[in-house]
């Protein structure tokens, strides 16, 4: 079999939304001999520079990663992961304190490092990373770092309440928002426990329901396909914000 005509696994894809002006969302994906790295970021702060504490996160974990030249296990794969990220919040909080026309911005974060074995995810802010399998369907793997995900989990609110919270967009950390990011949260995944790895921001999530995105996966069809479907979707449902995915096939 040729190159060209190998199932293409892994792909990332971002879109405006149907109301901003600008999109302030990057997503990331790419595979080598040494390993495959996903990486989504909504960016916030308004005038661009979402777009930009966005794009930091990227291309600190992307221009590592390709310029690697040694196989990753899981242990090695969280170090990446810690120390870009610890680099992107350096170079966001720096640039925030430069004048007024950074001030205030920084970014979610949700990335995966896929080794042989296991998947390493990382994640800061509210962007996901959900598996889907034929055994369990749809799992969410990261928990939000949000206002109101920290009231459920105390039993102030109901899940229901959850989404109508007038604070349920608060974040309670985000790269680049303090000068040290010490509240990474990490997840390990056999890649035996999943078909398919989806990172998100939540431009796709608060538009498409987890009942549709999960019908979207299970028709397993390659990852640029997949993760066309799930944007368009999320633009037929009037999805205002900007939307991001990256998309992993473990098949």
């Amino acid at each position: 079999m040729q190159e060209n005509e190998k199932r293409r696994r892994f792909s990332c894809l971002s879109d405006i939304g149907t109301a901003r002006k600008n999109n302030e969302d990057a997503a990331y994906a790419a595979n080598s001999q040494y390993g495959a790295l996903l990486v989504v970021a909504d960016g916030m702060g308004g005038h661009r520079k979402g777009e930009m504490a966005s794009k930091i996160v990227v291309d600190e974990l992307s221009i590592d990663f390709a310029a690697s030249r040694r196989a990753f296990g899981p242990e090695r794969a969280l170090k990446f992961l810690r120390k870009g990220l610890k680099k992107a919040n350096k170079r966001i909080y720096k640039l925030s304190l430069s004048g007024d026309d950074y001030k205030e911005m920084g970014t979610t974060a949700v990335c995966a490092f896929i080794t042989p074995e296991k998947t390493i995810v990382c994640n800061i802010g509210d962007s996901r990373c959900y598996t889907y399998s034929r055994k369990k369907g749809l799992v969410r793997i990261t928990t939000d770092q949000t206002y109101v995900e920290l009231l459920f989990e105390t039993g102030k609110i109901t899940k229901s309440e959850m989404k109508t919270h007038p604070q349920r967009n608060l974040l309670i950390n985000a790269v680049g928002i303090n000068p040290d990011l010490n509240e990474i949260q990490e997840r390990t995944v056999a890649n035996a426990d999943y078909d398919i790895l989806l990172l998100c921001s939540d431009g796709l999530y608060n538009a498409v329901s987890e009942e549709k995105i999960a019908e979207i996966l299970s028709s397993f069809e390659e990852a640029p396909t997949l993760s066309h479907r799930l944007i368009q979707e999320a633009l037929a449902n009037k999805g205002t914000d900007n939307i991001a995915v990256s998309l992993w096939e473990n098949i």
